[in-house]
């Protein structure tokens, strides 16, 4: 008998609840739910955790943090309280109006405001102290720029009164002897009786003549030193390259082989002249000259040969300089005759034939275009030589004739004059003006404005210190001219020019002589305004205005016009 067994496999399907494994051995590790039977159904699954069975034991615990608080019992009347508690208790009632009288917030705002005001205010004090310390310190700055002004000013006069140069300098010292003189002769007729009064004036006229004969001598070496630079003034204008303005107002400059060739006559000439030479320098000096002279044939060359065979022949004597005087102002006056000539003379233009004008390479000064003929000294003079005025009709008399009949009445210095007159038209030029009036004006005319109209003292602080006084302008937004002027100091100036209204500041009969004296200026110089209308109709002040060659008028500054 056959017994068939059969075998049922009843064993569960378990889930798979995930497990674990070694890194390093590669074994497997399952969860613990998963080896053991099927789980009661009223445990869920998210109770389970099985790690702690495979791997460490866990210990359940609770913990609390400590923290204060108050420790109440189940009795009312035990209370064990904490130190940090507050302990509120209820006061009377306060209304708005005491606490904002107790707190006083606009007595504080005011404290607040004072103080501050208080504060800005000593800010700003401090403020207008340091500008006013900057404001004197500018001032003394200011103040001692003048003073040095002043005293430069006053040495450069003195220096001019010891080596004059100049007919202005000449006029102040015969103004100093002229008052040296009218003071003497008041002091002698107020002292002394009559015999004693005619020694004294005679003693005094000694002196004067004494001192006129000194200053003709100083006349005397001027003369001749300009008479040397006037003989020797073709030679340096030729020397001088030739300039004019291109493209764009750029200065061009050009020399010319006849400029070279000036250059190098001129530097001979200067070594001629030089006293200070050895006498080798000048024994060499004189044969280089001499075999630079071999190859001319005309008369001012023999001429000068002769003469440097003599002193050639002289100095290898051992002749003293000083006996050699005359004879090297003879030398130098037949080089330059020789120079003036050389270019046309016969033996340098054989060759030439007519291909080219001798004349063009001749050295000689520009040619005067404009002369008019002076009826006093009986001669033709260019332009230049004549002083004009506003009160001339037309040109007649020369400066140097002007100057010998004011000398015979009267001596006057017109130096400050001058001074006020070149800083009137600075001024004027500062200020771009259009007119002409303060450009025409000369020294004379700048005298009798300020002696005869304006009484040569300001009008206001009746200042008589000439170097102290500007004529400046009256309205300040009208041009100058001699009927809108003013004579003023020159701290005056500085406040007449920042008035605005002026009939606010000066007073009714300060402006009435005022008004005068425009008046009478206008009626003085009224060929002034038809000069002026002209220039202006014409539109040519440029000419006087826009040069950059232009300089102001000053009698006897340059000396190459100098003349006595």
């Amino acid at each position: 008998m056959v017994l068939i067994t059969e075998i049922e496999d009843r064993k569960i399907v378990k889930p798979y609840l995930g497990g674990w494994r070694n890194k390093i051995t590669g074994d497997k590790y399952l969860n613990a739910a998963s080896q053991t039977g099927p789980p009661p159904k009223n445990i869920s699954w998210h109770d389970c955790c099985s790690i702690g069975v495979q791997t460490v034991e866990t210990k359940d615990g609770t913990t609390q943090s400590s923290r204060n608080k108050i420790t109440q019992m189940w009795r009312t009347n035990c209370n064990v309280s904490n130190a940090k508690d507050k302990y509120m208790t209820a006061k009377c009632y306060v209304t708005y109006d005491e606490i904002k009288w107790r707190l006083d917030l606009d007595g504080n705002a005011r404290i607040i405001q004072k103080n501050y005001r208080v504060y800005r205010l000593l800010k700003y004090l401090k403020k207008c102290a340091r500008k006013y310390r900057e404001i004197m310190n500018e001032c003394k700055r200011y103040q001692e720029e003048r003073i040095i002004m002043y005293r430069k000013r006053y040495e450069q006069e003195l220096l001019r009164k010891i080596n004059p140069r100049s007919r202005t300098d000449f006029d102040m010292l015969y103004e100093l002897i002229e008052r040296w003189r009218r003071d003497r002769t008041k002091e002698i007729n107020a002292r002394y009786f009559k015999a004693t009064q005619r020694a004294e004036n005679c003693f005094v006229l000694e002196k004067t003549v004494k001192m006129f004969n000194v200053l003709d001598k100083f006349k005397q070496s001027i003369r001749e030193e300009y008479k040397t630079r006037k003989r020797v003034k073709f030679l340096r204008i030729n020397s001088k390259s030739i300039q004019w303005h291109g493209y764009k107002s750029k200065l061009i400059e050009m020399i010319t082989l006849k400029n070279q060739k000036a250059r190098q006559y001129l530097s001979i000439y200067d070594s001629l002249n030089q006293n200070n030479m050895t006498v080798d320098d000048r024994l060499e000096l004189l044969k280089m000259l001499k075999k630079s002279l071999q190859f001319h044939i005309c008369i001012s060359a023999f001429d000068l040969i002769y003469l440097l065979d003599q002193e050639i022949m002289l100095l290898s004597r051992g002749i003293q300089n000083l006996s050699l005087e005359y004879l090297r102002k003879r030398i130098l006056c037949d080089y330059l005759k020789f120079v003036a000539v050389s270019a046309t003379c016969s033996c340098t233009n054989i060759n030439r034939g007519f291909k080219k004008d001798p004349q063009c390479e001749e050295f000689r000064e520009p040619l005067e275009i404009k002369m008019i003929f002076c009826g006093s000294c009986r001669r033709i003079l260019p332009y230049h030589r004549f002083s004009p005025h506003s009160g001339l009709k037309k040109l007649t008399t020369c400066a140097s004739c002007t100057t010998l009949r004011e000398r015979s009445y009267c001596q006057v210095n017109y130096d400050p004059y001058i001074f006020i007159l070149n800083h009137l038209r600075a001024e004027e030029k500062r200020r771009r003006c259009f007119s002409a009036l303060a450009f025409m004006m000369q020294p004379r005319d700048i005298y009798h404005l300020v002696n005869n109209i304006w009484h040569g003292h300001s009008i206001i602080s009746k200042q008589l210190d000439i170097h102290l006084l500007r004529l400046v302008r009256y309205n300040n937004h009208v041009e100058w001219s001699p009927w809108n002027c003013i004579l003023l100091t020159e701290e005056e100036v500085e406040i007449h020019y920042r008035i605005n209204d002026l009939t606010k500041v000066y007073s009714k009969a300060l402006l009435h002589q005022i008004l005068l004296k425009h008046l009478t200026a206008k009626n003085y110089f009224k060929r002034l305004s038809y000069f002026d209308r002209r220039f202006r109709e014409s539109s040519r002040f440029y000419v006087i205005q826009d040069r950059k060659d232009y300089v102001p008028f000053t009698k006897g500054i340059d000396l190459e016009g100098y003349e006595f």
